[in-house]
């Protein structure tokens, strides 16, 4: 049984469906990155630490949770930590765009709003991929 809830990703999947008809992949990923920052700014808000791992556990994991998306948060040193996705929010989109690139356009902001400019993301392991969960991880730049 899916525990993500599947009707509110559903209209984020039809409408990246749409944006790519509409006006082709590159600038449907441009306006859904655009929508992903509108929305979860306002949904993380401003009063937090920015650059603190643990700040960025709980308020991606909160969130998460409120959606119904099952992450796991794992910490290998005050600079590094592994975000796990146990479920696929838009798995309507497999086959449609690289996971990669959709993955960019809310994983760039998370990472720029709540830690900052000198901490990266890369993806090792995604669900598309045929993996057990996606995997993002976490680093300062040194």
């Amino acid at each position: 049984m899916t525990t993500y809830n599947a009707a509110f990703f559903g209209l984020f999947e039809n409408v990246f469906k749409l944006l790519k008809q509409e006006y082709g992949e590159e600038r449907a990923l441009e306006l859904f990155s655009e929508l992903m920052t509108t929305g979860l700014s306002k949904s993380y808000g401003n009063d937090f630490k920015k650059g603190d791992l643990g700040e960025f556990e709980r308020m991606v994991g909160e969130r998460d949770k409120m959606v119904g998306l099952k992450v796991e948060f794992i910490r290998n040193s005050a600079n590094e930590l592994v975000y796990q996705f146990h479920d696929d929010p838009f798995p309507n989109l497999k086959g449609l765009v690289d996971p990669q690139k959709l993955d960019r356009c809310y994983m760039a902001f998370k990472i720029r709003y709540i830690l900052g400019e000198e901490w990266r993301y890369r993806t090792t392991k995604h669900l598309w991929s045929g993996d057990q969960y996606t995997e993002h991880q976490i680093y300062k730049v040194k």
